[in-house]
């Protein structure tokens, strides 16, 4: 099973946008994770031309997903 945090962000013109945190720490309260988000919007971390895509947190969650190999060529 992987694991990861999926964050949700609104932009400055309210366009979702998502990014994930693989590995993340389990159990983390809703109150850290909000803060931290609260921060990168505060920094304006992440930008795309004038718009910042970190501007307004909306939300996130543990996404857990299994993977079933069905082929590889890798050895």
């Amino acid at each position: 099973m992987i694991t990861i945090l999926k964050l949700k962000f609104k932009d400055t013109t309210g366009k979702s946008h998502f990014f994930k945190i693989a590995n993340p720490k389990k159990g983390l309260s809703k109150e850290t994770v909000r803060q931290a988000m609260e921060m990168m919007a505060a920094t304006h971390l992440i930008k795309k031309g004038d718009e910042e895509l970190t501007a307004t947190p909306v939300g996130a969650k543990y996404v857990t997903t299994t993977e079933e190999a069905v082929y590889s060529d890798e050895v």
